[in-house]
């Protein structure tokens, strides 16, 4: 997900406001694993409703008597669930449906539950919003679903959680005039008087935040990815028909992005399916799992939203085949797609343009990004989804990279994302700062606990007053005194690694240090007259500067 106020952020600072709340997930649903879903879903557009089933299959963790999901009863009602073809007994109250089994099933057991249930649209296309979108200006032929963070179970009853991943078919029922586009290849497609059917097949398990439809009179177009050993994958785009030469504009560096990814990660991880984008109607611009939904308002045929194509790319690496295993560690999959834009422009345009995109990251206010970057909370939405986690998440890997060197950077991030434990399946934090800890042989603890663990209410970055004079040392010997206070530091303390920059009239003398006290004397010594002084010269570490006359 992009986003929503990227634009305005860079021009102003804004005050974030909690318009949503997630509701936390049942306990009991940590009993069960689901192995794979089957959902077959017809829509009305006129109407804004819909009716569906699915069957969900999955194996027991402990023993239970019931089985638990989600289904939003402010949009969905369940009509039935069946066990072994008999109806059974279901209690459906807020987001969580209970069902109660005619026997008590044992450890690793498998089952399958077949509900089947009806719908209507409430999502009105917000950022923060999710559920089935039909927009009333597409004169009832547009639909496009959104389901991050836990909007899914708006749409269709599943286990809601990100931490558990399935593979999903999907039997998508339109109008025949349409064309219904999901996740993973597409099957069949069977045509009956009026509708059509799309058989979509996702060979890869997939959060349920991840699953996809969309629904338009879509033109498709077709490109091919040629992968680093040579094969072949397709690449499908389903664009408005008013919008193909736009799309083809703005689309035509895909094949590149995705070798950007491959070459300095690891190979496109779905392969064996397809990449794609999808146009859509609404702020409903997300990485839906081989394809992308794209707003419609991106595709202008300037390229100038190309960095968010290739944000939502990202995704596909960090968020898709690795996702956080709860929304606390969302910044494991937005700060690390956001950061993926700034390496994009190094690749293309140039180290200067990396670090000009990097400033603007850090040039927000001071308290911008207070808080956590890892979540206190895996319910609040604007905990898991704030500024501090996409921008200061990736000023966290920028950091980090400053710190280890490129080559061991690059490396601990392909250690990361190639991690057999971690593919396909989810991570944590602590995932992350191990494969770090693992490729560089150092201890980075440190490090996060005070730039994504810490929390401090009005500052996000450390304040460093600094002051310098100079001193005549031996023969022909300079001695710069330098003295750097961190005046924030009863709030929070930092120790970083930073370089000063010392100019005599010949040359540019460059130092190591550690800041890590509140009130820190350096001395460096050097040869020449010096002229100038500067910290942090090529802007590794977020932080605010102030240069004193004097303590």
């Amino acid at each position: 997900m992009t986003f929503g106020a990227r634009t305005m952020f860079f021009l102003v600072s804004f005050t974030i406001i909690p318009l949503a709340i997630m509701e936390a997930g049942d306990t009991r649903m940590a009993s069960y694993d689901v192995t794979q879903y089957d959902l077959s879903i017809a829509f009305d557009l006129p109407a804004k409703s819909f009716t569906g089933r699915v069957i969900m299959s999955a194996t027991t963790l402990a023993p239970i008597s019931e089985v638990v999901f989600n289904a939003s009863v402010s949009t969905l009602t369940i009509d039935s669930v069946l066990y072994k073809s008999q109806r059974v007994r279901l209690l459906h109250d807020g987001d969580i449906a209970t069902t109660t089994l005619p026997s008590r099933l044992d450890l690793k057991t498998p089952f399958e539950l077949t509900i089947y249930y009806h719908g209507v649209s409430k999502f009105t296309g917000q950022y923060d919003g999710g559920g089935v979108y039909i927009p009333d200006t597409a004169h009832f032929t547009h639909v496009v679903t959104s389901s991050e963070p836990n909007f899914a179970r708006t749409w269709w009853p599943c286990k809601d959680s990100p931490e558990d991943k399935a593979p999903v078919r999907a039997h998508i029922t339109v109008p025949v005039n349409l064309i219904a586009a999901s996740n993973g290849l597409l099957k069949s497609m069977e045509r009956k008087i009026g509708t059509a059917t799309y058989h979509w097949e996702t060979r890869y398990p997939i959060a349920t935040y991840l699953v996809s439809v969309a629904i338009a009179p879509y033109v498709e177009l077709h490109d091919t990815y040629i992968g680093l050993d040579s094969t072949r994958m397709p690449i499908t785009y389903y664009v408005y028909p008013n919008d193909t030469i736009k799309a083809k504009a703005d689309f035509q560096n895909t094949t590149q992005m995705l070798g950007f990814f491959a070459r300095h990660f690891c190979e496109y991880p779905f392969f064996e399916e397809k990449f794609g984008y999808a146009e859509v109607d609404g702020s409903t611009t997300m990485e839906n799992q081989t394809l992308c939904s794209i707003e419609t308002q991106l595709i202008t045929g300037t390229r100038e939203h190309e960095l968010t194509l290739l944000h939502e790319m990202a995704h596909h690496w960090w968020g898709d085949l690795i996702t956080p295993a709860t929304w606390n560690h969302t910044w494991l999959s937005e700060g690390f797609a956001t950061y993926a834009e700034a390496l994009y422009l190094e690749e293309t345009k140039g180290a200067k343009q990396y670090h000009t995109y990097i400033d603007r990251f850090m040039s927000a206010r001071i308290g911008t990004y207070a808080g956590c970057v890892i979540g206190k909370s895996d319910t609040a939405f604007w905990d898991s989804f704030a500024p501090r986690v996409y921008f200061k998440g990736a000023l966290v890997l920028h950091m980090l990279r400053g710190i280890l060197g490129d080559s061991i950077f690059f490396a601990a991030m392909r250690n990361y994302v190639n991690e057999p434990a971690l593919r396909y399946a989810t991570a944590r934090t602590e995932d992350f700062i191990r494969a770090c800890e693992n490729t560089s042989g150092t201890t980075l603890q440190w490090f996060f606990d005070e730039w994504v663990y810490a929390s401090a209410d009005s500052i996000d970055r450390p304040v460093y007053e600094y002051f310098w004079t100079i001193q005549p040392g031996k023969t022909d010997t300079t001695r710069v005194s330098l003295t750097i206070k961190q005046p924030y530091a009863g709030k929070l303390l930092y120790r970083m690694p930073m370089s000063v920059s010392v100019w005599t009239q010949e040359k540019e003398f460059i130092f190591s240090m550690t800041d890590s006290l509140a009130n820190q004397d350096f001395t460096l010594s050097l040869h020449g007259k010096v002229d100038s002084l500067q910290i942090d010269r090529q802007g590794w570490v977020f932080k605010s500067l102030r240069k004193k006359e004097g303590f």
